[in-house]
């Protein structure tokens, strides 16, 4: 009988416990003392939470390839390499008891004169091991865990009184650990995401991606079909790198989101570079092999380091307790190493100060000149045509423009575009037609795609149709003045004429104060500290930051900064993309009222209609004026604002707005 509860013990994986059923016989009560019953009782309670932990084992550990069991489990859980890794952890941890009851079974057959208490006193040592097991296995049940998940709550539960249970559980999370850091190994080195179940922090973004593609195949109208090409190929090859995102839920607790975005980064580096390599090889061709190995050389990111790296990465298994600052300190390191080579060949290869001075000609209309010819152009665009033959002339405006201008070599850059999916919305739908409509692309010199993502160029098209909305508010009120000259040297001059030039002026300086607020008091002055940063030799990280502050300065300071949630409106949205500021909602009603007037002034309607509509479009604008004045007076009270003073002292230059609305309403 001893024998036979010793193989009991050591056949945990066997579908009947036979012990169990020589425990209700009738042979029992007749041949054994009630004490022995108890710890033979004892003994089957210990053996059978064993085989609860070596039934969860054979259903999802590493050589179960039959998915019929998983199934049948109560509970079934997802499978993955960290459960599997866990499922082995407990198999490791349990080679002692086995080596053990190995061990008591010899000794058994050398002298079969030992009792139940033989047995009994060895598994009693195990007793809290099997439940401790049989908990965690309870808690992985319980919250359905997954992956990275699995390793926090090792974590948690892995600090133990009793030695035994402390070296089981070091056991578990060193297996558990090593697919973590093969997982983090592969996707720091080498950008590759080996993750067939999903357990990662960093996912693939599928949809995200598709999103990207059906934007870049949307857009069908471009400055040239060259460029146009040129883009669309260049977002095939680098969307990767914004397919990939940080999964929260998978992060263990212990490791911090900076952690995450620092190994995210460094994986979306690679893979730029990794990108580039492959376009290189296909289009240079060298003349010997130590040319090529030179150039190879120049733009390779490890330069033959891997070898160093990989070894930081792997030491990290080495620590017997979890070191969280460990893992700090080497990605840190590694990401030191990475910036300090990538701001090299940003800077010195992809001539960054010179890709940000053409980004601020353009999208933030640095060339005044080429956007005024632009909007000038615009004017003799035949408006009775169909609307798609409109934007193509939209397009070929730009390029005329370009080319009266002299820049028409830094069009292979940018291009002008209006997206596909806003062919048919109507004009008259729209607050100010396709102004609103259009947007730049722009074509990223390697390897500043991580600098210029997808969202940071969509804000800036945000800021590019508002200054360009500026810029034509600002023309069409020069040419009411124009008119007004013509017709005061016809000696042509209408009876309301005053009224209407005093309107104008009004208007007039408003918009002149704000373009010059804007392009002064915020673009300089921000860009100014962006290129200080540069110029002082920065590593690419500190680039970056200082260019995300930058443009979300800008926006700010322009009012047109939102939250992530409502930027992700679509880009035909404009109002409704900035209605969370009132600022901007002043400056969009008067820029209604700079339309009006300008469409009133073109339509030519009699001189009774004329002045009621300026009268009542005077009242708007000074009712509006005093909302924008009162509110600027509460904002440039918070720090960080002294543009907003320099706006606030420009616009109601010796309190003449504040002292007419006082005169006008007493």
């Amino acid at each position: 009988m001893i024998h036979d509860i010793l193989l009991s013990c050591l056949n945990l994986h066997s579908k009947r416990l036979p012990i169990e059923e020589f425990v209700v016989s009738d042979a029992v009560s007749a041949f054994l003392h009630p004490c022995e019953m108890k710890i033979l009782d004892d003994i089957i309670k210990i053996v059978n939470l064993l085989r609860d932990v070596a039934k969860f084992s054979k259903i999802y550990g590493a050589n179960q390839t039959n998915t019929s069991m998983v199934e049948a489990d109560i509970e079934p859980l997802q499978t993955g390499l960290y459960l599997k890794a866990f499922v082995n952890g407990i198999d490791e941890s349990l080679d002692d008891y086995v080596t053990e009851i190995s061990d008591l079974e010899r000794r058994y057959i050398q002298n079969p004169t030992h009792s139940l208490m033989f047995i009994y006193q060895k598994l009693q040592e195990y007793e809290p091991l099997a439940t401790y097991l049989t908990k965690l296995i309870r808690g992985i049940r319980m919250y359905k865990l997954h992956g990275c998940t699995i390793l926090q709550y090792i974590q948690k539960n892995c600090l133990h009184g009793d030695a035994r249970i402390y070296k089981a559980m070091k056991t578990i999370q060193a297996s558990v650990t090593a697919i973590f850091l093969k997982q983090l190994t592969h996707w720091i080195l080498y950008a590759k995401l080996i993750d067939s179940y999903g357990e990662f922090f960093i996912q693939s973004s599928e949809t995200h991606n598709d999103s990207a593609t059906e934007s870049e195949k949307g857009t069908s109208i471009g400055s040239s079909k060259h460029t146009t090409t040129s883009l669309s190929e260049a977002a095939s090859n680098y969307a990767d790198i914004w397919r990939y995102e940080i999964c929260y839920d998978l992060l263990p607790q212990y490791l911090s989101s900076s952690w995450a975005e620092k190994v995210l980064f460094i994986g979306q580096t690679v893979l730029i570079f990794k990108v580039n390599s492959h376009k290189s090889n296909k289009g240079v061709h060298t003349w010997n092999k130590t040319e090529n190995s030179l150039f190879k050389n120049e733009l390779c990111l490890w330069n033959e380091k891997e070898h160093i790296y990989f070894s930081k990465i792997q030491d990290l298994q080495n620590d017997i307790d979890l070191n969280v600052s460990h893992y700090e300190r080497v990605i840190d390191e590694i990401k030191l190493y990475v910036t300090t080579r990538l701001s090299e060949i940003a800077i010195n290869q992809a001539d960054l100060v010179q890709q940000l001075r053409l980004v601020k000609d353009f999208y933030l209309i640095g060339r005044g000149e080429l956007f005024l010819e632009f909007i000038r152009q615009t004017y003799v665009i035949n408006k009775n045509t169909d609307d798609e033959n409109r934007l193509r002339d939209f397009v070929k405006a730009f390029e005329c423009a370009a080319q009266g201008v002299g820049v028409s070599e830094d069009l292979e850059q940018f291009s002008l575009s209006i997206p596909k999916t806003n062919l048919d919305v109507d004009e008259s739908t729209h607050e100010f037609g396709f102004f609103q409509l259009i947007q730049l692309q722009y074509k990223i010199n390697w390897p500043l795609h991580l600098l210029f993502s997808p969202k940071v160029i969509e804000r800036y098209n945000v800021l590019f149709r508002f200054l360009l909305l500026i810029k034509k508010m600002q023309y069409d009120l020069h040419m009411i003045w124009y008119q007004h000259t013509r017709e005061s040297k016809a000696n042509a001059h209408k009876a309301n004429q005053s009224q209407i030039i005093h309107l104008r002026n009004q208007l007039m300086f408003f918009v002149d104060n704000l373009q010059y607020y804007i392009q002064v008091d915020v673009l300089e002055s921000q860009y100014s500290i962006l290129m200080n940063t540069i110029l002082n030799k920065a590593d690419f990280e500190q680039i970056q930051r200082a260019h995300s502050i930058f443009q979300a300065n800008v926006l700010s300071l322009c009012f047109l900064l939102t939250d992530e949630n409502t930027s992700k409106t679509n880009i035909m949205q404009s109002t409704t993309l900035h209605s969370s500021n009132p600022v901007y909602l002043i400056i969009n009603e008067i820029f209604h009222i700079c339309e009006d007037f300008c469409n009133l002034k073109a339509e030519g309607e009699g001189e009774e209609n004329i002045d009621k509509n300026i009268k009542e479009l005077d009242e708007r604008f000074g009712g509006l004026i005093e909302q924008l004045i009162n509110l600027l007076v509460g904002l440039k009270a918070a720090p960080c604002t002294t543009p907003l003073s320099q706006l606030l002292l420009r616009l109601d230059f010796n309190h003449w707005f504040s002292i007419r609305r006082k005169r006008e309403s007493s």
